[in-house]
């Protein structure tokens, strides 16, 4: 099936668009949801990964949504005619959306993720255990997380993942197999609010390039200590402010990797790096690619492609 037809059946069968009620405008925001840069179909639906993007959409969900962050953030959402309600997203957990629900997402920072869906009839038979479920999120469930980053290394590296698509899809299965009683989020002790967390964040987007401490962050959250700020951080988000903030340079410097042709090495130095060597050393050791690795993907990775230059590939069969 060729790749625009692809991305059209995605369109029909896996969620409609709908208008957007929240405000408009956000520099650097993906279109939509299907704006993804890399797609695949897989046995039960379709799988797509973001590696930069904001997100604001409004859909009427026609599959079983499954997202996976690679990053913490803050994400404004809205389920149906409920409120919409400034939730904070852990690093490595997942959500699920059933199919049917209406849902309306922004998120307040470019996060990294992975997107899953399941349709409803095709997964059936595996799945009985889903008529049961409503909204999932903010679970960690290290199968799955191990499982999301092999894709995104097998995918970086050379641009092909058919073995870790089936395998991440199979790890989905095998969780929400558990049934939704067996699911369950994190601990919600030593939590901090949404709008202190943005201002943490915001800092830390201003400043990621300099060394910055955890007294000076907690400083520009105001009225906390830098020991209790640290902890409830690290509760929140599931990294502790240290490695946020490297994240946030490895962050930086993929997207400019990837939408610009600037040399590595100034690269390096822009986002904070000591030298273009510790910044390969980081990316090793946290994404399992060299920066090189990752610019030759970029081909496959620049946003604002249309569809048919896609790397999308018909379904593969599932054991």
């Amino acid at each position: 099936m060729e790749a625009d037809r692809l991305f059209d059946l995605f369109h029909s069968e896996a969620f409609s668009e709908l208008p957007l009620t929240f405000a408009q405008g956000r520099h650097g925001c993906a279109p939509n949801l299907s704006a993804a840069p890399w797609g695949r179909a897989h046995d039960l639906g379709y799988i797509f990964y973001y590696p930069t993007y904001f997100a604001q959409a409004r859909i009427e969900l026609r599959h079983h949504l499954i997202g996976i962050e690679y990053e913490p953030g803050v994400v404004r959402v809205q389920l149906g005619s409920g409120l919409s309600l400034d939730r904070i997203v852990k690093s490595r957990s997942f959500y699920f959306v059933p199919a049917g629900s209406t849902i309306e997402v922004r998120k307040e920072n470019a996060c990294e993720y992975v997107l899953i869906t399941l349709d409803p009839e095709r997964s059936a038979s595996l799945l009985p255990e889903l008529e049961a479920f409503g909204m999932l999120e903010n679970v960690i469930d290290d199968r799955i997380s191990d499982a999301a980053f092999r894709f995104r290394r097998d995918l970086l590296r050379d641009g092909a993942a058919d073995d870790s698509v089936q395998e991440l899809v199979r790890t989905v299965i095998d969780v929400l197999r558990r049934g939704p009683g067996d699911i369950g989020a994190g601990s919600e002790r030593a939590r901090i609010s949404s709008l202190r967390l943005k201002r943490a964040l915001d800092y830390i987007g201003r400043h990621y390039s300099k060394k910055i401490s955890v007294e000076e962050i907690a400083a520009a959250v105001g009225g906390i200590s830098a020991f209790h700020f640290a902890h409830v951080f690290r509760s929140s988000l599931g990294q502790a402010p240290h490695q946020y903030v490297l994240e946030h340079k490895l962050h930086r410097a993929r997207t400019l990797l990837i939408e610009t042709q600037g040399d590595i090495a100034g690269i390096a130095y822009a986002v904070g790096f000591s030298s273009q060597a510790h910044m390969t050393e980081a990316f090793s050791r946290r994404m399992g690619v060299t920066p090189a690795q990752l610019r030759r993907a970029a081909e496959m990775l620049v946003p604002g492609r249309s569809a048919t230059s896609l790397a999308f590939a018909g379904p593969h069969g599932m054991a």
